[in-house]
């Protein structure tokens, strides 16, 4: 019988790390290997669930290694049971295919080799990935990698999972989404990058000339992300915790809201906010950032447009906050320099933040791009 799209009335898949693919042919590829095996299983799942326009993969605990990417369909929630351990597998035991870099992308499995499949907000909508009591993703420290991409979703929840053990990637890189929740996750521990810029959470656009994306399945349309919430997280012994390290010219990621995380012992600036337009940053604790080293900042922000920034703690900070002018160099340096937009009432806001060790106790604002003497306006902020 047909099966209904209906939410009510989707289906519900329970696996096991000893569950076979739903596809037994897969049992017979050549590249099915014991390295392969929890892909293939997990794999199988999500082409039934994409056939069947959607529904629930359950993961019972155990150790699931993933060599290669998983694409993910709309309509799919991910739970996942106390103890389970998602692992980035390196090997594959074949020559067909060698492992991948990432672990998730959010495409159905039917587009995922389709040239410009997605643009805008147009690709996939309505995934969760959702742990139950203690579930982690753990990078091994895989070069690059990557546990979730998304780009052109809509309507994703990550929640109650903690990610460790990045290296050079990103724990989820978010680009030309709408409406993300990301809350109630561990972000702990990574290798520092070649420029100690590599965040847990990384907000980009698809856009070929900036080098930050690489997934074909998309138009590369610079589509920024909207509406996205990051609340309740833990971030510790990263890079960075949340932020952007290129721009598309003239694309803003809009309501951005950073709230109620903790972010601790980051060896640059905690948070790098580029471009964004009528972000929030509120109720955060930012501390020990690079040791405290002074040139430091807990939030560095260049072409923020409206952005609240209030009632945050910060601890063992060299600068509390700054605001640059900036420009891209090398890859999308063709853009135009992007300059920071703060009202009075933004610059009132910056006074509910509190600092405590800090080596200086005010908010630069640098208006002049590359000009960090001049032309800065300093904010005092009260020192605790």
């Amino acid at each position: 019988m047909p099966h209904s799209t209906d939410a009510a009335t989707k289906k519900i898949y329970t696996v096991s790390p000893t569950t076979k693919p739903v596809n037994t042919t897969m049992l017979k590829y050549k590249s099915y290997t014991s390295y392969t095996k929890h892909y293939y299983l997990l794999r199988s799942y999500l082409e039934k669930l994409e056939k069947e326009g959607g529904g629930t993969l359950v993961l019972k605990k155990g150790t699931y290694t993933i060599s290669n990417v998983l694409y993910i369909p709309s309509n799919v929630t991910i739970k996942m049971k106390d103890g389970v351990k998602i692992v980035k597998g390196t090997e594959t035991g074949t020559k067909i295919f060698s492992a991948s870099k990432s672990i998730f992308q959010l495409v159905r499995p039917s587009k995922a080799t389709k040239s410009g499949a997605y643009g805008k907000y147009n690709g996939e909508k309505n995934i969760s990935f959702i742990g139950e009591g203690t579930v982690t993703i753990d990078m091994k420290y895989v070069k690059d990698g990557i546990a979730i991409i998304m780009g052109h979703n809509q309507n994703i929840k990550v929640e109650n999972i903690q990610f460790k053990n990045m290296y050079s990637g990103h724990f989820i890189e978010l680009d030309a989404s709408d409406n993300v929740v990301i809350q109630d996750n561990t972000f702990i521990g990574s290798k520092a990058s070649d420029n100690i810029n590599k965040e847990a959470i990384n907000l980009d656009t698809p856009d070929k000339t900036t080098e930050g994306w690489h997934q074909n399945w998309s138009k590369y349309d610079k589509t920024p992300n909207r509406n996205i919430t990051i609340e309740y997280n833990l971030f510790e012994k990263l890079d960075r915790a949340v932020g952007t390290h290129k721009y598309s010219g003239g694309k803003y990621h809009d309501q951005v809201v950073l709230r109620n995380n903790y972010i601790a012992e980051t060896r640059s600036d905690a948070i790098r906010v580029m471009n964004w337009s009528n972000t929030i940053i509120e109720d955060n604790i930012i501390e020990n950032v690079a040791d405290g080293e002074a040139g430091k900042r807990g939030i560095l922000a260049s072409g923020a447009i409206n952005p609240t920034i209030q009632n945050n703690d910060f601890y063992n900070v060299g600068r509390i906050m700054q605001f640059i002018a900036w420009k891209n160099s090398g890859p999308g340096s063709q853009y135009a320099i992007t300059y920071n937009e703060l009202s009075e009432e933004n610059k009132q806001a910056f006074l509910t933040n509190t600092a405590t060790d800090i080596s200086e106790s005010i908010i630069r604002i640098n208006n002049t791009y590359n000009e960090f003497v001049a032309d800065t306006e300093k904010i005092e902020l009260e020192s605790q």
